[in-house]
C-alpha cells in the first residue's frame, strides 16, 4: 500500500509543532500589546510627531503635514515605516525657497526687516521667532524651526517638494483636472490613476474574461492535450520571432514606429536610448528562439513525457474540481496576513510617540514625556509594557519579518501537503480514489498528524530567508564588501534548493506519512538517482504551463485593447499603455494561481512515477500503476543514456 491511510498514520515533529504554537503565542500577546498601544492612523493619515492628527480636532485648521528635513525620509528606514525628521501641522504647504543661513545673513546685513525675514521660518506650534531674541541659526539647531523651505504641494495630505509632484506634467494635466476627483493625487501616478478609473468597469470585465480564458484553456487542454501543448508552443515561438524580428529591423532600418507613437518611449529614451534597449530584446529574444529549438529538437521524447504528465494531471484535477479552489483560497489567506502584519508593523512603528513637556514638569518626566510618549501618571503596568516595546522596537520589527516569513511559509506548505495528499491518493487508487471528499479528507489527515513537518520545513526556509535578507541588509550597509554578495547569490540559491526539496519531501510525507527529516532523505535519494529527469521534465513541464500562461495574457490583453478601440475609450487615455499592463499583470497572477494547482499535480504524479518505476517492473506479479506509453518513454529515455 502506497499511499498510507488515516489509521496507519502517527503523528510527525511534535517538537516544531510545540515550537510553532508557542511562538504563534508570543507573537500574537506582542502583537495586541502593539495594538493596544500602536497608532497606525499617524501613518495613513497626516499627523505631527506629536501624535496629532492634522485637520482634527484643534488642528482642524492645519490639514496638512510638512516635514522639517525631508531629505531624512530618503534614507534607509524602511523597517520603521516612518521619517526620522520632526513633523508639524500646517495650514498650507510653503510656496517659496528659503535657507536658515541665508536668512541669517540677510537678517545681519538687514536687507529686509526682521519680521519679514523670520515670517519666512516654519517653526513649533507655541514659538514665535519674531519675538525670540536668539540669532536664526541657534533657533534652528534647537528645531525650533525647520532648517529650510522648498515649494511644496499637497500630496496624500503631505507637503512634499513640487519638483517630485511634477515629474511628469504636461499639457494633459488640465484634462486630469476636469475628469479625475482625487485632487490631490499628481505626477504619473495621478495619470495611471485617472485612466484606470475611466476604464474600470471594463478591466473588471476582462478580469472576468481572463478566468474564463484559463478554464476554458484548461478544459480544452484535458480534451486535446497534444493540440494544445502544440499550439501554445508554437504561439510562444511565434512571439519571440516577431519580437526578434522587430528589434533587429528597428535597429538596422532605424524606423522606431514605437518611439514615434507613444510618449512613454520618448521619456524612456531620455533616461537610455531605446537602441540599447532594442540591442538586448533582440539578443535575448533571438537566444531564447534558438534555445527553445534546440531543447524541443534533443529533448523529444522528454517532452512527449511532459504531455503524458500534463494529461495525467488535467485528468486529475477535473477529476478533482475542488483542488482548484485550494490556490485561491490559500492565496487570499496569504493576502490577509500579509495586510494583518503589516498594520502590526505600522503599529510598531507608533509606539511612544513623543509629546511636549509642560514647563512644570520635573526632569524625570520630562525625558520620560520625550522618550516614550507618556507621563508620569501613567500607571506603572502601562508604562512597562511601553517602555519594553519601544526600547525593544527595532527587534520587534525584524520580529514581525521572521514571523511574516514563517506563517506565510507555512500556508505555502500547507497548501502543497494537501493537494499532494489528494494527488497522491488518485495516483496510487489508480484513479479510484478512496473517499467521496479527496481535498477535505488529506486536509483532515493533515492537520491531525502533519502539522509538525509543515512547521519544520516552513521554518528552515523562513531560517535560511533570514539570513540572506540579513545578508542583504549588512551588503547594503557596507556596499565596499564584496564577498556579502556571493553569500546573498549562495544562499538564494540554496534557499531555491531547499525549497524544491521541501516540496518533494512534502509529497513523501502526505504519500507515506513520513517525519520530516526522513521524508527529506528519501526525496534527496530521489532527485540525486534522477537528477537529470527532474531537471528537464520539471523544466519541460514548467516552460510549457509558461508558454500557456504568456499566451492566455496576450490573447486577453489582444482582446482587451480590441473592445477598448470598438468603445473608443482608448482614444480618451493619456497612457495607451496603462490598461493593458494592468489586465496583463492580472491575467498572469490569476493563471500563476490556477497553474499551480497544475505545478504540485505533475510533482507528485512524477515522484509517485519514480516510485511506481524503482517497485515495480511491469510484470504480472508486480504491476505497474503509471502510464504504459509513459513506461515506454522512461525506458526509452533511460536506454538513451
Amino acid at each position: 500500500m502506497h499511499f498510507v491511510s488515516y489509521k496507519q498514520r502517527h503523528c510527525t515533529d511534535v517538537f516544531c509543532l510545540i515550537l510553532f504554537i508557542s511562538f504563534l503565542f508570543a507573537y500574537i500577546s506582542v502583537s495586541i500589546l502593539a495594538i493596544s498601544q500602536g497608532n497606525p492612523r499617524n501613518l495613513v493619515h497626516p499627523s505631527d510627531s506629536f501624535g496629532n492628527l492634522c485637520g482634527q480636532e484643534q488642528f482642524q485648521s492645519r490639514p496638512y503635514q510638512f516635514y522639517y528635513d525631508i531629505s531624512k525620509c530618503l534614507t534607509d528606514h524602511s523597517l520603521s515605516l516612518t521619517c526620522p525628521t520632526i513633523k508639524l501641522c500646517v495650514q498650507s504647504c510653503p510656496t517659496y525657497y528659503s535657507h536658515f543661513q541665508l536668512l541669517q545673513t540677510d537678517e545681519n546685513n538687514d536687507h529686509s526687516s526682521k519680521n519679514d525675514i523670520r515670517q519666512q521660518l516654519i517653526c513649533m506650534y507655541d514659538f514665535n521667532p519674531i519675538k525670540d531674541n536668539r540669532s536664526i541659526i541657534e533657533i534652528v539647531h534647537n528645531d525650533l524651526c525647520a532648517p529650510y523651505t522648498v515649494p511644496s504641494e499637497v500630496f496624500l495630505g503631505r507637503c512634499l517638494p513640487s519638483v517630485l509632484t511634477h515629474l511628469f506634467d504636461d499639457q494633459n494635466n488640465q484634462t486630469l483636472k476636469k475628469n479625475f476627483s482625487l485632487k490631490q493625487m499628481t505626477g504619473i501616478s495621478r495619470i495611471i490613476a485617472s485612466d484606470l478609473d475611466r476604464i474600470k468597469e471594463s478591466l473588471a470585465l476582462f478580469t472576468l474574461i481572463g478566468c474564463l480564458l484559463i478554464i476554458l484553456y484548461m478544459f480544452v487542454l484535458k480534451k486535446l492535450t497534444n493540440l494544445i501543448v502544440f499550439l501554445t508552443i508554437m504561439i510562444f515561438l511565434s512571439l519571440l520571432f516577431l519580437c526578434s524580428l522587430f528589434s533587429w529591423y528597428t535597429i538596422y532600418t532605424g524606423q522606431d514606429l514605437i518611439y514615434e507613437y507613444s510618449v512613454i518611449a520618448r521619456i524612456i529614451n531620455d533616461f537610455i536610448e531605446l537602441k540599447i534597449i532594442y540591442y538586448i530584446l533582440g539578443c535575448l529574444t533571438t537566444f531564447l528562439f534558438i534555445f527553445s529549438i534546440i531543447v524541443i529538437l534533443v529533448s523529444f521524447n522528454r517532452l512527449r513525457l511532459s504531455i503524458i504528465l500534463l494529461e495525467q494531471s488535467t485528468n486529475a484535477i477535473f477529476s478533482i474540481s475542488s483542488t482548484l479552489f485550494c490556490s485561491p483560497l490559500i492565496f487570499l489567506l496569504f493576502s490577509l496576513l500579509t495586510l494583518g502584519i503589516l498594520y502590526i508593523q505600522m503599529c510598531f512603528s507608533t509606539i511612544g510617540k513623543a509629546i511636549p513637556c509642560s514647563p512644570k514638569t520635573n526632569s524625570t518626566g520630562c525625558f520620560f514625556q520625550q522618550e516614550y510618549g507618556y507621563d508620569l501618571y501613567t500607571d506603572r503596568f502601562t508604562r512597562t509594557i511601553i517602555k519594553f516595546l519601544t526600547d525593544n522596537k527595532t527587534y520587534l520589527k525584524w520580529l514581525n519579518v521572521f514571523a511574516y516569513v514563517w506563517f506565510g511559509s507555512f500556508l505555502f506548505a500547507f497548501k502543497e501537503m494537501i493537494l499532494a495528499g489528494v494527488f497522491a491518493n488518485y495516483y496510487w487508487s489508480k484513479q479510484h480514489l478512496t473517499t467521496s471528499y479527496p481535498v477535505f479528507y488529506s486536509m483532515i489527515i493533515t492537520i491531525r498528524y502533519h502539522l509538525g513537518s509543515i512547521a519544520f520545513g516552513s521554518l528552515v526556509i523562513t531560517l535560511f530567508k533570514h539570513l540572506r535578507m540579513i545578508l542583504d541588509y549588512i551588503h547594503r550597509k557596507l556596499s565596499k564588501i564584496q564577498g556579502c554578495i556571493l553569500f546573498t547569490c549562495f544562499f538564494w540559491l540554496f534557499e531555491k534548493f531547499l525549497k524544491f526539496l521541501n516540496t518533494n519531501s512534502y509529497i513523501l510525507i502526505a504519500m507515506h506519512g513520513y517525519s520530516f527529516p526522513k521524508a527529506t532523505r528519501q526525496a534527496f535519494v530521489y532527485i540525486s538517482t534522477n537528477c537529470f529527469r527532474f531537471f528537464v521534465l520539471m523544466n519541460l513541464t514548467k516552460w510549457i504551463l509558461f508558454c500557456g500562461k504568456i499566451s492566455i495574457c496576450i490573447f486577453n490583453t489582444y482582446l482587451f485593447y480590441q473592445y477598448l478601440q470598438w468603445t473608443n475609450e482608448f482614444n480618451h487615455l493619456i497612457l495607451h499603455w496603462t490598461p493593458l499592463m494592468a489586465i496583463g499583470l492580472l491575467t498572469y497572477l490569476i493563471c500563476c494561481i490556477f497553474f499551480n494547482v497544475y505545478t504540485m499535480a505533475i510533482k507528485t504524479f512524477f515522484l509517485c512515477f519514480l516510485e511506481d518505476f524503482n517497485e515495480n517492473d511491469g510484470s504480472i506479479s508486480s504491476s505497474s500503476v503509471m502510464n504504459n506509453e509513459f513506461l515506454r518513454l522512461v525506458h526509452k529515455t533511460k536506454n538513451c543514456h
